[in-house]
């Protein structure tokens, strides 16, 4: 990787952890000590035993609509007892976070690796001389350790009992699937026939049991998002110990019967102290959750003390964080919660301790309620402790790597070969001082490592860019002219994520006008290209309205016809292979239709098709550089067909139509541009400005078809993951940990295309790449700027802020394009790409060879 990679791959990184390090609190805090169970304080548990059924891309409405059809095998059960509602899941709706936050209590950092560092209901059941926790990725299993005496006879004699059953083969369909609909129908029926089990075998309603999802799922079998359909996911609670009817409800539904429904609505990590009450525990020690109230058929006592528990578990957590904060050194100066120290927190454990031993019974739950209120609002004081520095220390960072950029863009194009203040100056060394010293200070006050990092962060960017300043010039205000190509884009981008319409008139405003010259002698070929345009900018306009592509009568037919389209179109535009590219290419087309037709009859994949497939992924990348073809239309040739083959493989529905029609909108309007121009015998002088122009113009081109493909082929800037049949026919199901990299393949397809033209058909951009990419890096931080300027983080305590997805994929967007750009790198290697001694003279070339998107300022 070259130099200048690798430095914008290491700050794009620390500014994605300063990102995360604002919108998600710090850790959980170790070393804490449990609290009493319910049968140590004299009263004996409301349920022995806790089941939990845990699916995945289960949403609300596709559960409670239709009356009830998603449970049509346990509704009976939940009209005649227990609780149904709807969780509020925290963003990224991701289930490892799900897990975190129904069995620990508290919503965590996404993490790539897994953390154990926390305390979970399991943790707390294991504690037990007779406790146990089993889990279990399938109802069978369920069903095979009931049925063995062994096993059964210990399950009997375990005082505290949890049982979790992952139900992850729901998922990786849209809701609207007819295949999702039986998995989901098949699954209710395998839930109710466990419960009859169960009841069966121990006969005892001692068991309470917890029905629901980590997460909902939008119509196009995607999540990882904020949207309600992500958010949303139902529970049903019954059994040992769960009201049927409550007064502190959220609303009412009414059943196709007539039948009336209360439905709740809770945060999803306050099913955590709810269950562990439900079975005589304390809360996780990590919990975050205020336990809610009324939903438990048992005595007041009971609740009383549950709450109790809730209470002396928060303020732990509250005094744990005081003494943190006090064992630095200049606590004495910094400021503290007014409402809580470790005095009041004593006082408050005593009193509680003092009205139950007295008796008084309401003032001991008034004091717990109080106390719990005052404790949570203490954690978020000291959680949020860094949140203003390092807010400003974040925005710091992201000014310095603007103007950074601003510096080296300028410099580039007005003075190539200028002289660097370079690091050894009073105020690069003042600076670099200065942000030790913080860095210093902090780590004494006993701040998290991640918070040093993030605070230390932008003194590091500004001695960078002060050290790449040039030593004589008027630098101060050459950047400010470089604002016009950057607040239009990055408006675009940001309206684009809220809405589809600001993207499908920019791509057909800005395509259009670079093919004007076809308006005045339109061609065949022209017409059809702009009714291509009109296809794909409708298409991205009315995408959430296509819903109903993804339904069984549409998918199969439009994977059909992409299959059909990928070996058509090369036929079409004469493109020319090897007798080896066809038959390999279209025999992975015809085991992978053997592959869909097995996947859609329910019936088993063999292992040979899976393997099938993973060689031809191998095949489609490593046969590019390896090829003998030695020139880059040949080159560039090969990979469209390879790599628009894999992406059918990892579509379904219309996903590869639309991308392979971007593809070809991208080639038609090349070759009409080309026309056009060859007509046209203005030739222009490529100045200073107009290469400054033009690097923006392809900056603004590349992000464009980046989102273009994003939100046409359905992934949705809102969301991380794609789970809608992306791995089908690579893997079994699509719970294993190889979908994310099979979904990010799948993404960066139709970019990887898109830069192999940029690499293969344009002199300027194949020499001027590093310049381009700082305008892009430009337009893509000014974006992240907003969500962190004028987004309030911590409004959804202790959840983050649905934005925070936005943020952190506008700030990998440019990490994304750069390994889009590695790997053309890689494809191109090795061969003659007919480098121009000076791009001065091509000007020309790029009027002609690649189509530059203009903006507003232009």
């Amino acid at each position: 990787m070259e130099l200048w990679k690798s430095k914008v791959v290491l700050v794009h990184l620390l500014l994605l952890i300063c990102i995360m390090r604002i919108f998600y609190q710090s850790g959980p805090l170790s070393q804490l000590e449990p609290q009493k169970t319910l049968l140590d304080m004299g009263v004996p548990p409301a349920a022995d035993r806790l089941v939990v059924f845990l699916l995945e891309g289960l949403r609300a409405d596709t559960l409670f609509s239709d009356n009830c059809s998603g449970a049509v095998y346990i509704r009976d059960i939940i009209l005649r007892q227990g609780l149904v509602g709807i969780s509020k899941t925290s963003v990224p709706t991701l289930t490892r976070s799900a897990e975190v936050a129904l069995f620990a209590g508290f919503n965590p950092m996404p993490s790539i690796l897994p953390t154990s560092n926390f305390d979970t209901i399991f943790n707390r059941t294991l504690a037990f001389d007779k406790g146990a926790f089993l889990r279990f990725s399938h109802l069978s299993d369920l069903r095979r350790r009931l049925t063995k005496r062994a096993c059964l006879e210990k399950l009997w004699y375990a005082n505290k009992l949890v049982m979790l059953v992952n139900l992850a083969e729901v998922g990786g369909a849209s809701p609207l699937d007819i295949g999702f609909q039986m998995k989901l129908h098949n699954t209710q029926r395998n839930i109710r026939d466990a419960y009859e089990l169960i009841e069966a075998t121990f006969n005892d309603s001692k068991t309470a049991y917890l029905y629901t999802s980590a997460h909902g799922l939008t119509y196009f079998g995607s999540h990882g998002g904020g949207s309600d359909e992500e958010r949303e996911a139902p529970f049903l609670l019954w059994g040992a110990g769960v009201k049927h009817v409550t007064e502190n409800i959220t609303s009412d539904f009414v059943l196709n019967n007539g039948v009336g429904m209360q439905l709740h609505k809770l945060d999803q990590i306050q099913l955590a102290p709810l269950m562990s009450a439900l079975i005589g525990l304390p809360p996780p020690v990590n919990n975050l959750a205020i336990l809610p109230q009324g939903y438990m058929k048992v005595s007041r006592e009971y609740a009383r003390k549950s709450v109790h528990l809730n209470a002396l578990q928060l303020l732990t957590q509250a005094k744990a964080i005081i003494r943190l904060h006090e064992r630095g050194v200049f606590h004495k100066w910094l400021p503290k919660d007014k409402d809580l120290d470790l005095q009041q927190i004593a006082y408050y454990q005593n009193q509680m301790d003092h009205l139950l031993d007295m008796g008084w019974r309401s003032k001991a739950l008034e004091t717990s309620t109080l106390a719990i209120k005052v404790a949570l609002k203490s954690l978020k004081f000291y959680h949020n402790y860094y949140h203003i520095p390092l807010v400003v220390t974040t925005v710091l960072a992201l000014l310095g790597w603007q103007f950074y950029q601003l510096v080296k863009l300028s410099q580039n194009v007005m003075a190539p070969h200028y002289m660097r203040r370079g690091y050894l100056t009073w105020c690069t060394i003042f600076l670099a001082s200065l942000g030790l010293l913080l860095g210093e200070m902090v780590f004494l006050q006993w701040a998290p490592f991640m918070t040093v990092i993030c605070l230390v962060v932008p003194f590091g960017v500004w001695c960078m860019t002060l050290a790449a300043l040039p030593q004589n010039g008027g630098w101060i205000f050459e950047p400010l002219k470089h604002l016009r190509w950057i607040v239009g884009p990055a408006a675009v981008m940001i309206a684009s994520i809220y809405c589809n319409c600001p993207l499908s008139l920019a791509y057909i405003l800005c395509v259009g006008f670079y093919n004007r010259r076809g308006w005045l002698h339109p061609s065949p070929k022209f017409l059809a290209w702009l009714a291509l345009v009109l296809l794909l900018g409708g298409f991205l306009w009315s995408q959430k309205g296509m819903q109903i592509l993804m339904t069984t009568n549409y998918r199969v037919v439009l994977q059909a016809i992409s299959m059909l389209v990928v070996i058509v179109r090369p036929c079409v535009l004469n493109e020319n292979h090897k007798w080896k590219v066809w038959v390999i290419n279209g025999g992975i087309l015809f085991v992978a239709a053997i592959g869909i037709f097995l996947k859609e009859m329910g019936k088993p994949v063999p292992l040979y098709l899976f393997a099938a497939n993973w060689a031809y992924l191998i095949y489609a990348f490593a046969s590019v550089p390896c090829s003998s073809r030695t020139t880059p239309q040949s080159r560039l040739e090969l990979i469209r067909f390879n790599l628009l083959t894999l992406h059918v493989l990892l579509s379904d529905s219309y996903v590869s139509l639309f991308a392979q029609g971007l593809i070809i909108e991208y080639q038609m309007g090349l070759e009409v541009h080309e026309k056009f121009k060859e007509a046209d015998e203005d030739v222009k002088i490529l100045t200073s400005s107009k290469h400054l122009q033009m690097c923006y113009r392809f900056a603004v081109s590349i992000l464009l078809y980046f989102y273009a493909s994003l939100f046409g082929t359905g992934h949705w800037v809102g969301g991380f993951t794609y789970l809608a049949n992306s791995a089908r026919l690579f893997l079994p199901d699509s719970s294993s940990g190889l979908v994310p990299l099979l979904v990010l393949i799948h993404l960066l397809i139709p970019s990887i295309v898109i830069m192999a033209s940029v690499v293969a058909l344009s002199s300027f951009g194949r020499q001027q790449i590093r310049t381009i990419f700082s305008s892009l890096m430009l337009i893509c931080n000014a974006v992240v700027l907003f969500f962190v300027v004028f987004v309030p983080h911590n409004a959804y305590w202790p959840m983050a802020h649905p934005s925070v997805v936005h943020a952190l994929l506008a700030q990998l967007t440019v990490i994304l394009i750069l390994a889009c750009e590695s790997i053309v790198t890689i494809f191109f290697r090795r061969l003659n790409m007919n480098r121009c001694s000076d791009w001065r003279q091509e000007a020309d070339e790029f009027e002609s060879s690649y189509p530059p998107i203009t903006t507003t300022a232009v």
